[in-house]
C-alpha cells in the first residue's frame, strides 16, 4: 500500500528529486542514472517515484525547464541589453544560444542522449505546454521582441512564435559532427544573420514608406 504524504511532504520530496536529479544527471548522464538511485537518494520506494514523475525523462525535463528563465535572461542580457541595433541583438542572441547549448552541463547531457531523446522531447512538449508556463519560461526574450515591435524594428506577429523561430538555431549543435569543422561556425553565423535579416528587413522597409 502506498504511503500517504502530506502536501508539505510531497513538495519536499519533489524538490529533493529535482536537486538529486540535477546532480546525478550532470555527473552520470540520463542513460546511466536509474530510477532506483533517484528514489533511494530521495528516501522513497521506487514505485513511489512514479507518483511524482512518470519517468526519469520527465524529471530531467523538469530540471531542464527549471533553468530556462535564468538561461533566457542571460541570453537577453548579452544581446538586447548589450547593443542598440536590433538586428545585431538578434544575431548575438542566436549565437549565444548555440554556445550555451554547447557549454551548459545539462545541455551537454541532452546532446549526449541516444534512444531516450525522443522520450525526453515528448516530456518537454513545449507546443502543448500551458500558456502561462510558456510565457514564464520565455518572458525575457518575448518582452524584448514585443518592445522592438512597438518601435517598428521587428516584423509584426506573436512575439512567442518569433522567439521560437530564434530558438530553431539550437538544433545546429545536435548535428555538429555532420558538418566539416571549418564550416560549422560560418553556417551558424550565416543562419543567424539570415533569420535576423528576415525578421527586421520588412519592418525597416515599412518604416521607410
Amino acid at each position: 500500500m502506498t504511503r500517504a504524504f502530506t502536501t508539505e511532504q510531497r513538495e519536499e520530496i519533489r524538490q529533493n528529486l529535482l536537486r538529486l536529479g540535477r546532480r546525478l544527471f550532470t555527473r552520470y548522464g540520463l542513460d546511466k542514472t536509474t530510477v532506483e538511485e533517484l528514489a533511494q537518494g530521495a528516501g522513497i520506494a521506487k514505485g513511489t517515484f512514479y507518483h511524482f514523475f512518470p519517468s526519469k525523462e520527465a524529471l530531467f525535463a523538469e530540471v531542464l525547464l527549471g533553468d530556462y528563465p535564468r538561461m533566457v535572461s542571460e541570453l537577453v542580457s548579452e544581446s538586447f541589453d548589450a547593443v542598440d541595433d536590433v538586428r545585431e541583438a538578434l544575431v548575438r542572441f542566436m549565437k549565444q544560444l548555440v554556445n550555451l547549448i554547447e557549454t551548459d552541463e545539462l545541455a551537454r547531457v541532452f546532446l549526449s542522449l541516444s534512444g531516450s531523446r525522443e522520450e525526453l522531447l515528448g516530456a518537454l512538449d513545449l507546443p502543448n505546454m500551458a500558456e502561462g508556463r510558456r510565457q514564464e519560461l520565455f518572458s525575457p526574450i518575448v518582452d524584448a521582441i514585443a518592445w522592438a515591435q512597438e518601435r517598428g524594428e521587428i516584423v509584426e506577429g506573436d512575439p512567442l512564435e518569433i522567439a521560437q523561430v530564434l530558438g530553431a538555431i539550437k538544433f545546429f549543435p545536435l548535428y555538429k559532427e555532420q558538418f566539416p569543422s571549418q564550416w560549422y561556425e560560418r553556417l551558424v553565423a550565416r543562419t543567424a544573420e539570415v533569420i535576423a535579416a528576415g525578421l527586421t528587413c520588412p519592418a525597416r522597409a515599412e518604416m521607410r514608406h
